[in-house]
């Protein structure tokens, strides 16, 4: 155990924030602390780091009380990235070597070794080559990525990070989760305060929920995050999924009166291209499944929403043949099937094998809203597939156009 936060208080003016903080982080451990907005998890990082201090409680860092530290002492051990960026022209290097400071004397510059370990910090993040270009000229996940290497450069055994995926698309927050679940992999400890409640199911090992100033819930992830409790710290309602060894929570299913004669209508899409036939279809009361789609995609939520019959792969994973089989026979029970106007590469090119399989049988419908080329991204012989399924479908040039003939030509089949 490197740190440990004992029945800790804190208040500002009259108000107190923390009440009766306990809990304990080791080595190789990624702990978020997982709760609204308010909750109070910065203030628990910066009790941590010394910013504010306890009216009561103490926290130990290897055994001793922080307060024993000054704050050069406690820099070299706790390495703590704030929730904001700075606004700055500096050149990145000059960012990264900031995190060399409590290791410099008063009145000394860095030295080379200083400025090897920052250049390694930068290589560890994927910014080799970045050092001489502006802070202020990054993109924000490249500027999350540099104030990363600050921390990494820094040396520390603990890393504390106040909402390090926030304003980021999710390409750039899983990068940041996976590069600091790296840095844990090899000896130091994270705490991440966090609201996303998937990324800290996905990349940490603990949960402490918190609500009010109190941490209510500890445990791993399956352990604690569960409707009763997203209800409890969040007040709202969701519905946890399981797949592999991960659990995933989504909106809860819009209560749905289906009223089309039990139709089922199966879409494939994914990246976005099947939400509106998805929501459309269950508003005109058919029973819609869809896949393959990776969980969390914006078409397996939209999906999960309007409580509809998913085949699902893990995040970010290629089509197995195990999904594809499933999804070939969903399609095989399905009345009509709609090939959205989804992108392909050589993870999802199954989709167009099994919308082939519903081509072959009389019931798929092809949105072809734009030129194929444009979201082909793998290669010649999925361009003839492509042919081959609108050479047998029907085609259309947009979603209103297919949603239009839907209910004449299940009457036609």
């Amino acid at each position: 155990m490197i740190l440990e936060v004992k029945n800790v208080k804190v208040k500002l003016g009259s108000s107190e924030i923390l009440k009766d903080i306990t809990f304990k982080v080791d080595k190789y451990e990624m702990v978020a602390l997982l709760g609204p907005n308010g909750s109070g998890k910065s203030t628990i990082l910066k009790t941590i780091f010394g910013v504010l201090r306890p009216i009561n409680g103490v926290v130990y860092l290897d055994g001793e009380n922080i307060e024993e530290f000054n704050f050069k002492e406690i820099a070299r051990k706790i390495g703590y990235l704030p929730q904001e960026n700075p606004e700055t022209n500096l050149k990145v290097v000059d960012i990264v070597l900031l995190g060399r400071t409590p290791h410099i004397s008063e009145f000394k510059s860095p030295s080379k070794g200083d400025l090897k370990i920052a250049l390694n910090a930068l290589k560890s993040v994927g910014l080799e080559g970045f050092e001489d270009r502006k802070f202020s000229e990054l993109s924000g996940g490249e500027k999350q990525k540099v104030m990363i290497a600050r921390i990494f450069a820094q040396q520390s055994e603990i890393l504390l990070l106040d909402e390090p995926t926030a304003h980021l698309d999710i390409s750039s927050q899983i990068e940041v989760m996976e590069l600091v679940n790296k840095k844990v992999k090899s000896g130091v400890a994270a705490i991440i305060a966090i609201h996303d409640i998937n990324l800290a199911t996905s990349f940490c090992n603990r949960i402490l929920m918190v609500k009010d100033g109190k941490i209510i819930r500890v445990g791993k992830p399956e352990e604690v995050i569960n409707p009763s409790t997203i209800k409890e710290v969040f007040n709202t309602n969701v519905d946890v999924k399981k797949f592999g060894n991960r659990i995933y929570v989504v909106p809860k299913a819009k209560g749905v009166k289906r009223n089309n004669k039990n139709k089922k209508i199966h879409v494939i899409c994914g990246g976005g291209s099947g939400v509106e036939l998805i929501y459309k279809l269950n508003e005109m009361g058919y029973y819609v499944s869809a896949g393959v789609l990776n969980v969390l995609d914006s078409d397996w939520h939209a999906i999960m929403e309007v409580d509809g019959e998913v085949v699902d792969e893990a995040p970010f994973s290629p089509i197995s043949q195990r999904s594809f089989q499933e999804n070939v026979e969903v399609i095989e029970k399905s009345d009509l099937v709609i090939l959205a106007n989804l992108s392909v590469g050589v993870g999802n090119v199954l989709n167009l094998k099994a919308a082939l399989r519903a081509a072959e049988n009389g019931k798929l419908l092809v949105v072809d809203k734009t030129p194929f080329a444009t979201r082909n991204f793998a290669g010649d012989e999925t361009e003839n597939l492509y042919r081959a399924i609108l050479a047998k479908a029907r085609v259309f040039k947009d979603e209103t156009q297919v949603l239009r003939v839907v209910d004449e030509v299940l009457l036609e089949r």
